[in-house]
């Protein structure tokens, strides 16, 4: 069945499929582990979908182009993932798709995903994480996608690798952030990050949740927001993705 699925996501275009074990999950709150969302869940399958690296670098409009790429991907992994559950499910493996934007969870003035794909990335051994918190992938560095299944098939796992592909000694994206929201230690300032890469009226009312972080009524509000009033948005920094040397994982040499 394995093998099944993932030729269909190699024929819908993605470049990367894992699969994950859900024993253990790394998640602080209960509703966001995949057990807790599906009844007998046993695996996430987790794919992506890479963003060609010259969309990044663009002379000019980078950021806007990197935007409606971005966009694109997300609608067309959310129907793979769609598509996937839906087989699963109709073969007596019941199985849901996890979105690979939204929606967001909002808990103690954080945005969380649903299921966080990109450590169902790590568990699967689809690529490890850096201190700029992305996914780095062997052969896509850090310009993947992601999108996702939880299902009750007792699917092969992948397993982690061994060695982590963020440089021990490397701090390029700490020193670069220019709003400094890297802690160096896998962390990061959500609202800093967010008020200064993203460029949406919505993002800027973010601090609301950071200030009250214990109100569930602001909790809450902020994540309807998120849910119904982001979207069209444009990105206005990556310096921590481009600056990564893992970017440049993949990419082919200019020929002469």
């Amino acid at each position: 069945m394995l093998s099944e699925i993932e030729s269909y996501l190699q024929a819908s275009q993605m470049d990367v499929v894992g699969v994950a074990p859900v024993a253990e999950w790394p998640s602080a709150y209960s509703e966001c582990r995949p057990t807790e969302i599906l009844k007998g869940c046993r695996r996430v399958i987790v794919f992506g979908k890479e963003v060609s690296h010259p969309v990044f670098t663009a002379e000019k409009h980078a950021y806007d182009l990197y935007a409606v790429t971005s966009d694109n991907h997300y609608h067309a992994l959310d129907a793979a993932a769609i598509e996937v559950a839906s087989r699963l499910t109709r073969a007596g493996y019941p199985s849901l798709p996890i979105g690979s934007e939204q929606p967001v969870i909002v808990r103690d003035g954080l945005y969380w995903g649903m299921v966080s794909l990109k450590h169902a990335a790590v568990l699967a051994g689809v690529g490890t994480l850096g201190k700029n918190t992305l996914l780095l992938n062997k052969q896509f560095g850090t310009r993947l996608r992601l999108g996702g299944v939880i299902t009750t098939a007792e699917l092969l796992v992948g397993k982690p690798l061994k060695k982590s592909l963020c440089a021990e000694g490397c701090r390029k994206c700490i020193e670069l952030c220019p709003v400094q929201a890297l802690d160096g230690k896998g962390g990061i300032d959500q609202h800093k990050c967010l008020k200064n890469c993203i460029v949406n009226p919505i993002i800027s009312l973010g601090f609301l949740a950071k200030w009250f972080k214990r109100s569930q009524f602001v909790n809450k509000a902020t994540e309807m927001m998120t849910k119904t009033m982001i979207s069209g948005y444009t990105y206005s920094c990556n310096k921590c993705l481009v600056t990564c040397p893992n970017f440049k994982r993949g990419i082919p040499k200019a020929s002469s």
